[in-house]
């Protein structure tokens, strides 16, 4: 059996994690797709605590990859970097497990990115308010935070990412995965 992987698909909201994600574990048998977004709504009262539920999905992402892992699965976390140190984690677990680890940034220009979640209308979490003009602010601050923290992860590999094109982009994330 060849050594599970560790993927950690990184990007901003809206740029197609989700759909690469799917589509490598219906490729992969066994494979598992980790999304917090998913995660944290099963969390009762998240949204009034969201600092301690989103520690609480890190830890708990942690455990279920390790124990994927363990189990020689590959596993894929869609994952929106604002804490390099995350990465790290990741890093390391894959490491204690003796998988191979990848980390995928799906790059997408600021403004297209910005205006791709905008159009998609929500975050990524179920029952979240839409998204309006007034999120802006928080939406600009995010993908800051976002760029700051992944340049911080020279090793992590770039895939362009172009709306409408998902047969490519897929390729590419292919190809970085095996390369």
């Amino acid at each position: 059996m060849p050594r599970p992987k560790l993927i950690i698909l990184n990007g901003f909201a809206g740029v197609g994690k989700t759909t690469l994600a799917k589509r490598y574990i219906d490729e992969h048998p066994l494979a598992l797709d980790i999304e917090g977004d998913r995660l944290i709504v099963m969390l009762g009262q998240w949204l009034a605590h969201e600092d301690e539920a989103r520690k609480i999905i890190f830890e708990l992402t942690k455990s279920l990859a390790g124990t994927h892992l363990g189990l020689g699965r590959d596993v894929v976390i869609t994952y929106l970097l604002t804490d390099a140190t995350h990465a790290e984690a990741f890093e390391q677990l894959a490491q204690e497990h003796s998988a191979d680890y990848k980390e995928v940034f799906l790059a997408a220009d600021r403004d297209e990115a910005i205006a791709r979640l905008l159009k998609r209308g929500t975050w990524g979490e179920e029952g979240l308010d839409p998204l309006t003009e007034e999120d802006l602010p928080s939406i600009n601050k995010l993908w800051d935070t976002m760029a700051t923290e992944t340049a911080k992860r020279p090793s992590s590999i770039t895939v362009p990412v172009k709306e409408g094109d998902i047969d490519h982009t897929y390729q590419l994330f292919i190809t970085a995965l095996e390369g």
